[in-house]
């Protein structure tokens, strides 16, 4: 069984190995190209991770960025929801699970 975590970095990224077997099978760093995704989970994962990026002050990344706590919200739930269709879609061999952002504190 692979396991992966669904946890966006900053500039791309979506899919990681979460063990050492995985990474052997799939490799370092984002793995969602060496998966058999739809194209649709695929644009989704993309937009998600645009989205992702806009949390971010970039002029300052160690200040607060503009998203409220609502926007966290939001961002958390289509996340979820997105990793649902992950794993329908990847099936029984693949184990998943979702590391969130934090939000403001």
């Amino acid at each position: 069984m692979h396991a992966l975590r669904l946890m966006f970095d900053w500039g791309g990224g979506c899919l990681w190995c979460a063990d050492a077997p995985t990474r052997a099978a799939l490799g370092v760093g984002p793995v969602e190209d060496a998966l058999p995704l739809p194209q649709p989970l695929r644009d989704r994962l993309d937009a998600l991770s645009a989205q992702h990026d806009t949390a971010l002050n970039w002029l300052s990344p160690a200040d607060l960025g503009p998203w409220s706590t609502q926007d966290f919200a939001a961002f958390d739930m289509a996340a979820r929801a997105l990793l649902a269709d992950l794993a329908t879609a990847l099936g029984p061999g693949y184990r998943l699970t979702y590391e969130p952002l934090g939000g403001p504190d």
